[in-house]
C-alpha cells in the first residue's frame, strides 16, 4: 500500500512539473511571438516589451549594447522601422528551448528579413540565441544576441560545414512544408 500511495505522489509531481514546464514553454512562446509581431506591425514599442529591465542586445553585426533600456530598444527599433527595415516582415522559427532553471530559459531561433509581400525565405538568414528570465511569473528576454548566417551567403563556408547545412537548420525547413 506504502509502494502505491508513494508512486501516486510521484505521479502527481511529474505532472505538475510537465504541465508548468508546458506552461511556461507556451509563455516564452508568446514573447518570442511579440517580438516577431512587433517587427511585422513596425512597432518598436511592442517589439521592446518582449525585454527584461535592462537587458543586452547584440546585432548582427556585432555592436553590443548591454544594459540596453526597454525605452532605448523601442527607440532604436522605431528608427530601423521607419528607415532601412520599413516594410518588411520577420519569420521566426523556434528551433529549442532549455530550461537551464525553473526561472532561466535558453531559446535558439532562426529568423528572416523580407519585405511584406515577400513568401518566406527558403533559407534562415540568421540564428538568435536568447536568454529569457521568468521574473513575477513574466518571461521576459534578458540577455539578445542576433548572428548572421554566412553559411548560406559563401559557398566555401557551406561546402565544408561539419554537417549538411538542412541538418544544422532542419526546424526552419520542418516549419517552411
Amino acid at each position: 500500500m506504502k509502494k502505491l500511495a508513494f508512486i501516486f505522489i510521484i505521479a502527481i509531481i511529474s505532472n505538475s512539473v510537465s504541465a508548468q514546464s508546458s506552461k511556461d514553454e507556451q509563455d516564452i512562446k508568446n514573447t518570442v511571438h511579440l517580438l516577431q509581431q512587433g517587427w511585422n506591425s513596425g512597432s518598436g514599442e511592442t517589439f521592446a516589451s518582449a525585454f527584461a529591465e535592462p537587458h543586452d542586445f547584440i546585432v548582427w553585426n556585432g555592436y553590443y549594447m548591454k544594459n540596453l533600456s526597454v525605452e532605448n530598444n523601442a527607440k532604436g527599433h522605431n528608427q530601423i522601422f521607419s528607415t532601412f527595415y520599413k516594410g518588411t516582415q520577420l519569420f521566426y522559427t523556434i528551433d529549442k528551448i532549455k530550461f537551464l532553471s525553473k526561472d532561466i530559459a535558453l531559446v535558439h531561433i532562426f529568423g528572416a528579413v523580407v519585405n511584406q509581400n515577400e513568401a518566406r525565405p527558403k533559407d534562415p538568414e540568421v540564428v538568435i540565441s536568447m536568454v529569457l528570465q521568468k521574473n513575477q511569473g513574466v518571461w521576459k528576454i534578458v540577455s539578445f544576441h542576433n548572428l548572421d548566417l554566412e553559411a548560406f551567403q559563401n559557398e566555401e563556408i557551406k561546402k565544408n560545414a561539419p554537417m549538411p547545412i538542412e541538418v544544422m537548420y532542419a526546424s526552419w525547413y520542418a516549419e517552411a512544408k
